[in-house]
């Protein structure tokens, strides 16, 4: 049979088909038990990699929309997301638009489970223009039948967790809300029928379900529908209820989408109006930082957007249709929702088929402080104003309140908690502070509940991830709750308090927070040179009129040495992917594969991470990069991606990363291969380390170089304006774990904490890098390379004979003689070291040079080389003639080695006491001997080898055997590791199978990668031998496992 292995999808995890039966799930007569759209057609694609622990990759995201379009599906739902620096942006959000925009399909998709602060919208869902994001409630009913609460909150409320908008660049991001736990179906293999799950993912199948039923219902009346026209359906006839930023325009009443379709079926409507800040800077307003909040924002020129779908689902969008170009216009009418004064903006506007634009302003000075503002600009066709808006452009405005400066705080006494409630503070970080410490008392007697602390500052072009505090914490009666966590000044600081959602009864309590400043500077981020020996910082108090006491020294955590590699040249290539990666326009998609290569001197736990496309995924441009790390055998150790940190146990060794990065433009894959002057995108290997030298602090560069005046751990007092210079010590060179081969290009990666101080004692002050260059080779290293030579190529009478030179009278050294000499020595070298390798030759060349030089004929290396060649020859014939091969072995080891070998000699140099002296002859002698020793030992393993691989052994052989081992016993120790071939030989003649089994498996624990294939191969035949079948079956599996033919695909 000649089939293809193409596709291959394994359970990874009940969620999947928890969602698939939320949206759809068919019971029969159990209505009950029935999905919201019951026996509906469902497509499921995994894009959860189980080699990283289920996260979606760029790679199976990209394949899923096309196989979704290639199927001519009608919706899609997507309960996975992460957060993302950039919404709205990268190749995965521009192919997921391209799916709802060319091809008509309706995208929904969770909004995130990430709140309950402001502006932590997941990626897609929430971040995509065109996707229909959703967030998650829970109603009255839904707490007692699901959850088993003693008694309902009395209240519809969005989950605590539900990600809330705006986005970064003031899209809403939450389209609508949708119920956000279920009990039904999980797989079979979870040993339950049903279970009880909650969060986004859930409230979107649920919407997604009743889409379908909304998209059926249309096709039975022939009405035509697109993307567009669904999700304004959807937004102008949900539930309005407060908090916009939770549930968007509020909770989904499919009835009423339905009645509202029905009642438009105009060609207007099938276009779709978008407004935009012109040129792309953003999908609505957000000021939220102090500066931004002040004054007017002056004029903001808007874009209104006419974009045609398709008419009907599935078909790839076309706009040759000139007449309904020629013929639409719309005349909009603009209004806030809520009303508001402080935007101003056109009134009417008349929108043809082109783009428009008109300017508003916004003028927040005067709205009060520590409160969100929100208002939506909305388009709406002045001749169906009942049909509700066209577009919306929301504006977000946050007016932080100020901190008293005199004491840097603020307090919040008499705070009230109801179920689920949330409380919101919008905070002016002060100049200079650093460190923020919040304290939070429950002044109830008998309360005990769940509060959900969340503090959040927002920085461009970053995830709400990199400036985010969260705990959830249980706050027992009278309890007192005291945290730390580090803020940046002149950014506006969100404290949002939640009680959570199935927390009973009233609470009351009281909060407060105090900004501190203990600044490192120059920068958050401390930069040391090894070659410089030191590095100065400064710590300092900025805030006005304060002090600071610091309890003890700083310390240094040094976590990750981190070795950068580049691509294999010649392995490293850009790949033309087959039809299966090939996008419905016919645009081709091509592989850039990375080849990397390090090797560890000793095992390490190490992380992977490719510093350029670190932490992007909906918003990387390209599509991956997925990597897998794997030996020399091919086996396949472990894989990461940019997303997340993933942590590898690897033992001595060489190890090859393969790193896959996709992308249709062939010129930006291009740019990866040859970008830093030609060298490559570049990887770094981060080698967990510990146990390094703490460095030593002084006041000031003279104390450092004299080594006196070492600051003493003490209490350091800050004064604002008095900024306290400190001299530190770098990490000697020599200090560094021996894990690598060359620590040039390398640097340690680390953290500053002030471990003895309260205030941040678990607070990371600064990143801390230290750089290292080569370090210059020493005289001792350098006669050590020189002095090394090659085995074969030394003799006796080149080692004991020192060159004598002779000197003219005009002062020169004449060394004609002794060059020809050397020259005549290499030559001979040259041709012996060939002799192994013409396995074929029958020995012509060694009895070339033998009959050449008489001489030669006590020439160890010479006879060595031709023993090592007739070994080759023996491995390549069949078991008929080997015994014969092995006893013209045994004759010329006898015949030609051992004669040249006085072993009573060797025995009697290396059993006296020699001469400590340093005299070159002397030493030189020395080395010879133990050159011979070392010859004559290898030259008895060879031979006791080969005895044993004879097929009939007699009692002779036996003997002589025996013989070998007394010989090698005066030599070495009998369990050296030298003897360990010889000792498996002889016990698996002898058949003591459990030692020969004792032998390898210590072989292949002690044996490099490169040759535990030898080991394994000989363990299974031991099985073979034992007629073992069960460890027979497991060996030879473990050989496919460890040994594949070719690298795992990507």
């Amino acid at each position: 049979m000649n089939k293809r292995f193409e596709k291959c999808t394994m359970y990874i995890g009940s969620h999947g088909t928890h969602v698939g039966a939320i949206s759809a799930a068919y019971f029969g007569d159990s209505c009950e038990e029935n999905g919201i759209a019951p026996g509906a057609q469902l497509l499921s694609i995994s894009i959860g990699d189980h080699r990283l622990s289920t996260m979606e990759t760029v790679p199976s995201l990209v394949r899923a929309i096309k196989y979704c379009i290639d199927y001519k599906v009608d919706i899609i739902n997507l309960s996975y997301g992460e957060d993302c620096q950039i919404p709205n942006s990268g190749r995965v959000q521009e192919l997921f638009n391209e799916a709802v925009e060319k091809h008509g399909i309706i995208f929904v998709s969770s909004a995130g489970n990430n709140g309950p602060a402001l502006s932590t919208t997941g990626a897609p869902g929430a971040t995509c223009t065109n996707l229909i994001g959703v967030g998650a409630y829970v109603t009255p009913e839904m707490q007692l039948a699901e959850y088993a609460l003693r008694e309902s909150t009395g209240c519809t409320t969005s989950f605590t967790w539900s990600s809330r908008g705006p986005c970064s660049d003031g899209w809403l991001g939450v389209c609508i809300s949708a119920p956000g736990a279920a009990i039904t179906s999980v797989p079979q293999f979870c040993l339950s029928q049903r279970q009880l799950m909650n969060g986004t993912s859930m409230a979107s199948p649920n919407a997604a379900g009743c889409v379908a039923l909304l998209v059926s219902a249309l096709k039975q009346e022939e009405i035509e529908y697109n993307p567009s026209l669904i999700r304004r359906a959807l937004m102008n006839t949900a539930q309005k209820i407060e908090d916009e930023f939770s549930v968007g325009a509020g909770l989904l009443q499919i009835h009423k989408a339905l009645d509202y379709i029905r009642s438009l079926a105009k060609p207007s409507l099938i276009s779709k109006i978008q407004l935009d800040i012109t040129g792309g800077q953003g999908r609505g307003v957000y000021l939220r930082d102090f500066d931004q909040v002040q004054t007017s924002s002056g004029d903001i020129r808007l874009t209104v957007k006419t974009k045609y779908l398709s008419k009907k689902p599935n078909q790839l969008v076309t706009y040759d249709d000139q007449e309904v170009k020629i013929k639409f216009a719309c005349r909009l009418s603009f209004i806030c929702d809520p009303p508001v004064s402080y935007v101003q903006h056109a009134k009417f506007l008349d929108l043809s088929y082109a783009d428009r634009t008109f300017d508003i302003r916004i003028d927040p000075s005067h709205l009060k402080e520590d409160e969100v503002h929100f208002t939506e600009l909305q388009a709406f066709d002045t001749n169906q104003i009942n049909a509700g808006p066209l577009a919306r452009f929301p504006i977000t405005i946050i007016k932080p309140i100020s901190v008293n400066s005199q004491t840097n705080s603020l307090e919040f006494n008499s705070q009230t908690f109801k179920p689920s409630q949330i409380r919101r503070h919008f905070l002016q970080v002060p100049t200079g502070s650093n460190i923020a410490v919040f304290k939070i008392t429950n002044h109830s007697c008998d309360i005990s509940s769940l509060m959900n602390l969340h503090f959040i500052q927002l920085e461009s072009g970053r995830s709400f991830r990199s400036n985010e505090f969260e705990k959830i914490i249980r706050l027992s009666p009278n309890a007192i709750f005291q945290c730390y966590f580090n803020v940046q000044d002149k950014r506006t600081l969100e404290l949002c308090l939640a009680r959570w959602w199935s927390s009973l009864s009233i609470m009351d309590t009281s909060y407060s927070i105090k900004f501190h400043s203990i600044l490192i500077s120059p920068s958050i981020s401390l930069h040391l040179r090894s070659s410089q020996s030191y590095e100065r910082f400064v710590l300092e108090n900025r805030l006005i009129n304060t002090y600071e006491n610091i309890n003890g020294l700083p310390t240094i955590n040094w976590k990750f040495l981190v070795q950068t590699l580049r691509p294999n040249k010649d392995e490293s290539k850009i790949q033309i992917l087959s039809k299966r990666d090939c996008l419905t326009d016919q645009r081709q998609i091509y592989q850039l594969l990375l080849v990397f290569n390090f090797t560890l001197l000793k095992a390490s736990e190490i992380q992977i991470k490719c510093p350029y496309l670190h932490e992007l995924l909906y918003d990387n441009e390209y599509e991956g990069a997925l990597w897998m790390c794997f030996d020399t055998n091919k086996q396949y150790l472990g894989s990461g991606d940019v997303m997340k940190d993933y942590s590898l146990k690897l033992e001595k060794g060489d190890f090859i990363i393969r790193m896959n990065i996709r992308h249709d433009k062939y010129d930006l894959l291009e740019r990866l291969l040859k970008d830093n002057g030609g060298t490559g995108l570049s990887l770094h290997i981060e080698h967990k380390v510990s146990g390094l030298p703490a460095p030593d602090f002084y006041y000031s560069l003279d104390g450092l170089h004299t080594q006196k005046k070492k600051i003493q751990a003490s209490t350091i007092k800050l004064q604002w304006g008095q900024p306290l210079p400190i001299f530190m010590t770098t990490v000697p060179e020599d200090k560094l774990p021996k894990v690598i081969n060359s620590i040039a290009g390398t640097f340690l990666r680390g953290t500053m904490t002030f471990p003895k101080n309260e205030k941040m004692k678990k607070l990371e002050m600064n990143t801390i890098y230290q750089y290292f260059t080569e370090p210059s080779s020493t005289s001792s290293s350098s006669s050590k390379k020189s002095s090394s030579t090659s085995v074969t190529g030394s003799s006796k009478k080149q080692v004991s004979s020192p060159v004598i030179t002779t000197t003219t009278e005009e002062g020169t050294t004449n060394n004609s003689s002794q060059k020809d000499q050397q020259y005549q020595e290499a030559l001979r070298d040259l041709k012996i070291s060939w002799i192994p390798k013409l396995t074929d030759d029958q020995g012509k060349l060694y009895e070339e040079l033998i009959s050449e030089q008489q001489d030669l004929n006590n020439h160890v290396p010479l006879h060595l080389a031709r023993l090592q060649q007739l070994e080759n020859q023996l491995k390549q014939l069949t078991n008929e003639k080997k015994d014969e091969k092995i006893n013209e072995i045994i004759k010329f080891i006898q015949d030609k080695l051992l004669t040249l070998f006085d072993e009573d000699l060797i025995l009697k140099f290396f059993g006296q006491k020699n001469s400590s002296s340093t005299d070159k002859e002397n030493q030189l002698i020395k080395t010879d001997m133990e050159k011979r020793r070392n010859w004559f030992i290898d030259i008895y393993i060879s031979l006791g080898i080969l005895l044993c691989d004879l097929s009939n052994i007699n009692d002779e052989t036996s003997t002589y055997l025996l013989n070998i081992f007394k010989i090698l016993q005066k030599h070495i120790d009998i369990n050296d590791g030298k003897l360990s071939n010889l000792h498996y030989k002889y016990n698996l003649m002898k058949k003591s199978y459990g030692r020969v089994w004792k032998i390898l498996l210590k072989q292949i624990e002690e044996k490099s990668s490169s040759q535990q294939q030898e080991y394994d191969n000989k363990l299974l035949q031991l099985y073979q031998a034992m007629n073992m079948k069960y460890l027979i079956a497991y060996q030879e599996r473990l050989i496919i496992a460890k040994y594949p033919s070719t690298y795992l695909l990507f």
